[in-house]
């Protein structure tokens, strides 16, 4: 039994009007644009006093680097703000705090050393990323009949909003709303707006008892590739997704948007299209993604993988259009998730382990195939015990045994 957290992504329908025929308030289009615009509003302005701030210190030689943003800093901003500008009145009350701590976290990641965060830079309507977040607190954020006895999402002071998802996270969210019901909570949730469409993601805590296998469980190591997406050490190979048609689209509209004067009808027209197919190729990888990891973890006890340089894969010319498609990382990202939830143990061997180098039969590395230059190299004889290995394999049972031997 694990306490686990997850997003549930819903479509949501905002109308026109404030009221429906049985005089309920329902969340209208204008008040979910006039929340996401208020978000930005507040982030871009406190930024803005703390980079004013900043070259004034500088002016008179103080050190910049010593100063700590923090949630009682950005208290005092945005309390003058409200003073100054009345229609931050009108957000709800948790989504302008919502601003400013995501503000305080963009500072917190780029004082980090070991993330390697750039400044935090302003909010633009262009970068399509629309958002507004709403904490619940005492149950504001729930589902909930109308008075036409339909289930309807109610977030906080907006209203009632018409809703779109499975029976499963219906129930999860149903569960979520009960406050006799302590196996699901909502913590919060985030409105978004993509392409022209509303989703509303909500972040919740439940109680997961995983499932019982009736088989048997394997220990597995797994190496990361480009060519395939994966190769276990039972021999097993996971072959990368065919994106092949959503990629030559998102070229397609790519290009259109190059020949069309910005902001006119037919270059909106091609975004929208390159935005559709963008989600298109998400979706269809998560979906992929999300079915071969849960295949991987229910047939585990455990896992090990090789703490990838994906960055670097990223640079190199040669990788860096499929590690782009096939989002290795993502793939990585869902697996130690499921793991954690269904408490299988999952270790990360280090980045400079040479699993390719070593033989996993023998134990001795050969320096014949080091190097970005012997890639091409898929098969070899080890010099000391002559066994034949498959570079991939090899790697992962290699893996699979540093898992082992790890503290």
């Amino acid at each position: 039994m694990n306490v686990v957290k997850e997003n549930i992504e819903v479509r949501i329908y905002p109308a026109k009007a404030d009221m429906n025929d049985k005089c309920e308030k329902i969340v209208n289009i204008s008040a979910v644009e006039s929340n996401i615009g208020i978000y930005r509003f507040i982030y871009n302005k406190e930024l803005e006093f703390i980079n004013d701030f900043k070259r004034l210190l500088l002016h008179y030689g103080y050190d910049v680097d010593k100063i700590i943003v923090n949630k009682k800093s950005c208290d005092v901003i945005l309390h003058m703000l409200r003073q100054e500008y009345s229609f931050l009145e009108k957000a709800e009350s948790s989504s302008r705090q919502q601003s400013q701590i995501d503000l305080i976290s963009a500072f917190k990641n780029y004082y980090n050393v070991n993330l390697k965060a750039q400044h935090p830079v302003y909010k633009s309507k262009k970068n399509n990323k629309d958002t507004f977040r709403i904490i619940n607190n005492r149950n504001n954020v729930r589902i909930e009949k109308d008075k036409y006895v339909y289930d309807k999402i109610k977030l906080a002071v907006l209203g009632l909003v018409k809703f779109k998802t499975s029976k499963k996270y219906r129930e999860l969210l149903h569960r979520g709303s009960d406050k006799n019901d302590p196996t699901v909570k909502i913590k919060h949730v985030t409105v978004k707006k993509v392409n022209d469409k509303y989703y509303a993601v909500f972040n919740i805590e439940r109680i997961h008892i995983p499932k019982k296998i009736t088989g048997s469980l394997q220990q597995v190591g797994i190496d990361i590739g480009c060519s395939k997406l994966a190769v276990l050490s039972n021999t097993q190979e996971i072959p990368n997704l065919d994106l092949r048609k959503e990629a030559a689209k998102i070229i397609q509209y790519q290009n259109e948007m190059s020949h069309r004067k910005p902001g006119s009808v037919r270059y909106q027209k091609a975004k929208k299209q390159l935005n559709k197919w963008y989600q298109k190729l998400i979706r269809k990888r998560n979906d992929y993604y999300n079915k071969i990891t849960t295949y991987i973890v229910k047939n585990s006890s455990f896992i090990a993988v090789q703490n990838e340089n994906i960055i670097a894969w990223h640079r190199n010319r040669h990788f860096s259009r499929k590690v782009q498609l096939n989002a290795p990382r993502t793939f990585l990202e869902k697996l130690e998730y499921k793991c954690q939830r269904d408490g299988v143990e999952f270790i990360k061997v280090p980045q400079y382990f040479p699993s390719t180098q070593i033989c996993s039969e023998c134990g001795e590395k050969n320096e014949n195939i080091a190097g970005i230059g012997n890639i091409g190299i898929r098969e070899w004889d080890c010099p000391h015990c002559n066994a034949h290995h498959n570079r991939d394999v090899n790697a992962s049972k290699n893996i699979l045994k540093k898992g082992l031997e790890w503290p």
